[in-house]
């Protein structure tokens, strides 16, 4: 008999401030962030704080405690911004307790949590009736902070439940019928990524609805095939390239400041380099070039060093490229590598319902916008003897360990470290500009 998860009655409340959208005045938003039974909720304050000032000598002094997660006393107002933080802590744990005292150790949702503390919001309409694809947009709405690719892939469940049955809606989504529905996933040979991805877009749909998402029958296993990721001398290649038109060129420096910067495509668009830009400063002194850019797990802001050759590349585009659909850019950088000769043979295989179909390709056929993040990645590991936390911090990724350890200072005690696999990876090309077309 299978036992079900017991939640503990604890949840942890934090805020920070979002420094990534300093205005002209030097204040940004804060942000808390709300985290219990494997649930996470992000909200604005609706504060505005001053996030540093400069002290008598013309050095910065930082006006958020990161510890305390508040305003210092230096901050002019200190007394009524903490008070109005603390007010936000004490009526989210007050909400938190009343949900849990009324149904002991049941997990709480998102959606029950947010009632809970907004009960003046309108009332929501009937979803009863409503398509899959209305409850999607509905829960889209409500998560407008997830990345852009993450809400597209969820539009795919929309679109095949609207083929598959027109009729069927989100309310009479059963067991009998959740089996029928995966047995046409694996008929159509879809692969068990995109398949739990359909089966995570269900969920959030009958969480809107307020039905249980805890069934053994609503989740789904996925045997991911690996990621292509470039070798040392396949990413040289594409340094020394020569390109052969001004939209390959384009395409190829923008792939390479995203593996070098960890960024995603969405990054790129948002990027605001006039406040995303910032320098590191050592421990020996040294001052180092570094992105801002958002933790996707925590939402807080990570300062990512950046190796000569990725500082050249900005300069050269003026710190901002292009806005591309992602479907050119594809078909640009698979040009470029054909042409530079990036002919390795990869088993580009899919694996649906465990089971594995193999597919042997030239690397210039499979490589893709997103190879950038997935190469920065293996290299930074394989420079640095494994050490994981060097391409979490250039990623973005959350590890609860490594923030412990480096809890103060994180990106400025790694920044070396990054630093010097990058120059194991690129050798002579660390701080040599790309190849031009002329």
């Amino acid at each position: 008999m299978q036992r079900l998860p017991v939640h503990r009655r604890k949840i942890k409340v934090s805020f920070f401030p979002r420094l990534a959208a300093i205005n002209k005045a030097g204040y940004c938003p804060v942000r808390i962030t709300m985290r219990w039974h494997n649930q996470e909720l992000l909200l604005d304050t609706g504060e505005h704080v001053m996030s540093e000032k400069k002290g008598k000598k013309g050095e910065a002094v930082s006006l958020w405690d990161k510890e305390a997660r508040r305003v210092t006393r230096d901050h002019p107002q200190h007394v009524s911004i903490n008070g109005r933080l603390n007010d936000w802590e004490r009526d989210v744990t007050d909400a938190f307790y009343d949900l849990w005292d009324a149904a002991p150790f049941e997990k709480i949702t998102k959606e029950a949590l947010h009632r809970h503390l907004f009960p003046e919001a309108e009332a929501k309409p009937d979803v009863s009736q409503q398509t899959w694809r209305e409850v999607l947009e509905d829960w889209k709405e409500k998560n407008r902070h997830l990345a852009a690719d993450s809400l597209r892939k969820y539009d795919q469940m929309a679109t095949m439940m609207e083929s598959w049955r027109p009729a069927l809606r989100p309310g009479h989504f059963g067991e009998d019928v959740a089996k029928e529905y995966l047995n046409h996933l694996l008929d159509g040979e879809l692969s068990d990524a995109a398949i739990k991805v359909h089966f995570t877009g269900i969920r959030k749909c009958l969480e809107r609805l307020g039905r249980p998402t805890d069934a053994s029958w609503l989740q789904y296993s996925a045997k991911n095939a690996p990621q292509l990721d470039l070798e040392v001398e396949e990413l040289r290649r594409l340094i020394r390239y020569r390109p052969t038109a001004s939209h390959l060129a384009e395409e190829r420096d923008r792939w390479l400041f995203q593996c070098f910067s960890g960024r995603r495509y969405e990054d790129l668009e948002k990027f605001e380099h006039s406040r995303q830009r910032t320098t590191l400063t050592l421990e020996d002194g040294r001052q180092v070039p570094a992105l801002l850019h958002v933790q996707g797990k925590t939402g807080l802001d990570a300062a990512v060093p950046l190796p000569p050759i990725a500082v050249l590349i900005g300069e050269r585009w003026n710190w901002q490229f292009p806005r591309r659909r992602e479907q050119d850019r594809n078909e640009w950088i698979k040009q470029v590598a054909k042409e530079a000769g990036l002919d390795r043979e990869w088993d580009d295989r899919l694996i649906t319902g465990g089971k594995v179909k193999h597919n042997w390709r030239p690397v210039h056929q499979v490589i893709s916008s997103h190879t950038a993040r997935h190469t920065a990645a293996t290299l930074l590991k394989q420079a640095s003897q494994n050490n994981k936390a060097l391409a979490k911090l250039v990623l973005g990724h959350a590890d609860q360990d490594v923030t412990d350890r480096y809890a103060k200072d994180k990106a400025r005690l790694l920044a070396p470290a990054v630093l010097d696999a990058w120059k194991v990876i690129l050798g002579d090309w660390y701080d040599q500009v790309p190849v031009d077309a002329s």
